[in-house]
């Protein structure tokens, strides 16, 4: 008995450590860029309509497809307010609690496979395919989701295995509820279940029982299990209504009834495309795909940290070789149930992605590939366990396991730097316009592709108008259309006021009603399109080209006071250098405020800031010409000489002007080149 309870202790010291690796290696690669981390996405539309109406707008958000999101969404916003750096520490204790209990169900079965379960586990937790975890604000229902699902299949196997009926009384029904709150978040989850029944078969078919007895036994333990699947799926199917054609199943069956065999087929393909997306490819074309443009000095953290997470890994088996595994008969056996499981879990974790008529993709919707990653995390280290030498087996995990450090390491980067792109974009708006008339419909072009209107409407009511437009329901003041082709043809067709109502936020943009605000690259500053004068960088979007003659700068309201966007979410004022005194000068310019552009041109010389983008000269130049400062007019010209469509611009702009005699024949001179 003494030696059973010694037994035990050092299993769970050794356990307490493993997660405490598991938590010091995760915490390396996620957290770095973690306070760095923005609004994406969703969170524009979630934080605002949260800052217009309080945390219980997010029932009607949610109530369209996945209204037990609401339990989440609601006390993170109470405790958390808008701050993205705490949803994003939430959203990693949540993917922890996800990798702890990870290794909780596979020591479960293959307790003597100690080195194995870890090395799965830690794949599981750090899979590369997964890149959402920076948007943590509308992906903390999907992690709180996944750790939930995967401590609901703990709690069944610890009921399975129990003889006390008293403990099964507790861990059956704990095991339930979690199971309908993680399939609350997000439906297609469902593919987990498999191996929930997958684990609980084993342990049934383990048993020295018969055939029948097994079988029995199976189902006995599966009774109460299936209320997860059985109950979810029945109010699913029967019950809920969803209004978003996404997560409605009806609508997603009517291709399959319309053309089975066809369907079927697209069906099996793009399963298997997403299969070798899962298992393969998730370990190198994303990082192939960010890490595109990176130089040396932008990898050398990224180095370290997989480095230092390997060095972890060694001190950790060094000092743990008692979690070598034992070599027993039974090793094929476990071999054997590692193959079914690993790829059942990525074949059933895909169907109901694909079924929903989506795909797994890297930039867009690698999310598809976090169920399927279980079978991902175990059939790697399985592969890895048919090498003798235990020397190469641990260097071709440490690929793995730096691939996937990198990978998200990258990641981060990637994202915090459109973070600072985005920040930076709206404290130039903020610096050039004072306040924007309400009903007015924003078009953006900038570093960041608005991918949905609220890409623009979120950031722009939370710095102009944070407080709803209606006392009923959310709608912003201002509103957003996408710039793409059909944005265009309805600008051109001057296509009245539209309406749109996602999840229970109004909003009525209007394409006769437009304001554009484009920067045309990283390195050039906002420019306000004004159809009075049209200005174009050589470097604009051609869309912004052909609807520039209808962005009406009318829409600033000139003569309030500027707005200081709030710390949260656009972080603190960023250098006032080139584009702050180009903003400041643009709005002198629409005042009419000459002298005030001139003062401005003289102390942004005097600091050696100039124009990256030729156009943004253009209210200096207008400047200098009204008060016939013909030296500065040469100088400007010099550097305006390299980029001609911006030269022709200034002609065109200048020599329209009122001017002296002298001022307009040397402009002539400067800028009219034929």
């Amino acid at each position: 008995m003494m030696e059973m309870q010694k037994t035990r202790s050092i299993f769970r010291s050794d356990v307490f450590i493993e997660c405490i690796l598991l938590a010091l290696i995760s915490a390396l690669v996620y957290l770095i860029f973690a306070q760095k981390f923005g609004y994406f996405n969703d969170d524009w539309y979630l934080m605002y309509a949260a800052g217009a109406k309080g945390a219980g707008v997010f029932w009607d958000i949610f109530s369209i497809d996945r209204p037990l999101r609401a339990l989440v969404m609601i006390p993170a916003y109470t405790l958390f307010g808008a701050n993205p750096l705490y949803y994003n520490l939430s959203a990693f204790l949540f993917r922890l609690a996800g990798g702890v209990s990870f290794l909780w169900v596979f020591r479960t079965l293959w307790p003597e496979n100690r080195r194995t379960t870890l090395w799965m586990s830690l794949l599981f937790l750090l899979y590369p395919g997964f890149l959402s975890q920076p948007n943590a604000i509308d992906y903390l229902c999907h992690m709180a989701g996944l750790a939930a699902g995967m401590l609901s299949i703990g709690l069944t196997l610890q009921a399975v295995q129990s003889n006390i009926w008293t403990r099964k009384v507790w861990f059956y029904p704990a095991s339930i509820l979690l199971g309908w709150f993680y399939l609350g978040q997000i439906e297609w989850y469902i593919g987990l279940e498999f191996l929930r029944f997958a684990c609980v078969f084993l342990l049934a078919f383990r048993l020295n029982e018969t055939i029948w007895g097994r079988a029995a036994r199976f189902f006995q333990h599966s009774l109460p299990a299936f209320l997860i699947p059985g109950v979810f799926l029945a109010w699913r199917l029967f019950y809920f209504e969803s209004e978003r054609g996404a997560t409605d199943v009806d609508l997603q069956l009517d291709d399959l009834r319309a053309e089975p065999f066809t369907f079927l087929l697209n069906y099996l393909s793009n399963l298997l495309n997403d299969f070798v997306d899962v298992l393969v490819h998730a370990w190198w074309l994303p990082l192939r795909r960010l890490s595109a443009g990176f130089n040396i000095q932008q990898w050398l953290p990224g180095f370290g940290i997989a480095l230092l997470a390997l060095l972890l890994l060694w001190i950790f088996s060094r000092g743990s070789e008692k979690l070598e595994e034992t070599e027993l008969s039974s090793r094929s056996v476990w071999r054997r149930e590692a193959v079914w499981i690993g790829l059942g879990a990525i074949i059933v974790g895909l169907l109901p992605v694909i079924l929903a008529g989506r795909s797994v993709d890297f930039k867009n919707f690698s999310r598809y590939t976090l169920i399927a990653s279980v079978g991902a995390a175990l059939l790697w280290p399985l592969a890895l366990s048919y090498i003798s030498n235990s020397q190469l087996r641990n260097v071709f995990f440490g690929f793995l396991l730096v691939s996937a450090s990198l990978t998200h390491y990258a990641n981060g980067f990637v994202k915090a730097r459109e973070t600072e792109a985005t920040r930076n974009f709206w404290w130039q708006v903020s610096w050039r316009i004072p306040q924007i008339y309400p009903g007015t419909t924003l078009v953006t072009h900038y570093a960041v592709a608005a991918e949905e209107d609220y890409f623009t409407w979120g950031p722009a009511n939370l710095l102009y108008h944070p407080a709803s437009d209606h006392e009923k329901y959310v709608q912003p003041a201002l509103y957003a259309v996408v710039l793409n082709e059909d944005t265009v043809a309805n600008v051109l067709a001057r296509k009245p006021q539209d309406y749109s109502n996602r999840r229970s936020i109004r909003t009525y943009p209007n394409y006769r009603n437009i304001l554009i605000l484009t920067q045309p690259t990283p390195a050039s500053c906002v420019q306000v399109i004004d159809l009075h004068q049209v200005e174009l960088s050589s470097f604009e979007d051609s869309r912004v080209a052909d609807i520039a003659p209808y962005s009406e700068a009318e829409q600033i309201s000139l003569n309030e006071p500027f707005h200081v966007p709030p710390a949260i979410p656009f972080d603190f004022e960023p250098p006032k250098e080139w584009c702050y005194f180009y903003e400041k000068a643009s709005y002198a310019r629409q005042l009419g405020n000459w002298d005030e552009a001139l003062r401005l041109g003289e102390e942004a010389i005097s600091k050696g800031y100039f124009a990256k983008d030729q156009i943004e000269w253009m209210p200096f130049l207008q400047a200098y010409a009204t008060s016939d400062n013909v030296a500065r007019l040469e100088e400007i010209a010099s550097f305006m000489i390299s980029d001609l469509p911006a030269l022709q611009q200034a002609c065109h702009t200048l020599t329209a002007m009122p001017l002296a005699p002298a001022t307009a024949k040397e402009i002539d001179q400067l800028f009219c080149i034929e």
